[in-house]
């Protein structure tokens, strides 16, 4: 099971994975910078830090999303964009159970999305064999 590890995303334009991977960071983008602006509150004696931390953490999950279709590596990027998320749990409580939450879901969605997309692959490989067709979609 050691191919499990690997997270090498599916060629197919809109694949599972990068779909549902892309689309967990960039809504949780959104949680964090509104997490921030309750931070900005909660913790007033801390707002450049909170800024500093959370707008770039902002920025990495955008860029981390349209990053995805470059190989393996953004999803491992991606699962490392979850501390600073979590942590964000430092200032703002519930982010600890939101930022596990998402954390969960990016996790669960980059490994069974590349699951989905290599079911999809085979039964598209499949198919065209049968009807003749090369793996180019030439026939």
């Amino acid at each position: 099971m050691s191919s499990s590890m690997d997270l090498t995303p599916s060629t197919r334009p809109h694949g599972a994975q990068r779909m549902i991977s892309a689309t967990t960071l960039v809504v949780e983008a959104f949680v964090v910078f509104f997490a921030v602006l309750v931070a900005h509150q909660l913790a007033p004696g801390e707002r450049v830090t909170t800024w500093i931390w959370g707008l770039l953490t902002v920025l990495a999950l955008v860029a981390c999303s349209g990053m995805l279709k470059r190989g393996a590596w953004p999803y491992w990027l991606g699962m490392a964009l979850q501390i600073p998320t979590i942590l964000l749990g430092l200032q703002v409580t519930a982010m600890w159970l939101v930022g596990a939450a998402f954390a969960a879901l990016f996790v669960y969605g980059a490994f069974k999305g590349h699951q989905l997309d290599r079911e999809k692959d085979a039964i598209d490989t499949r198919v065209l064999a049968a009807r003749g067709e090369g793996p180019q979609g030439e026939g």
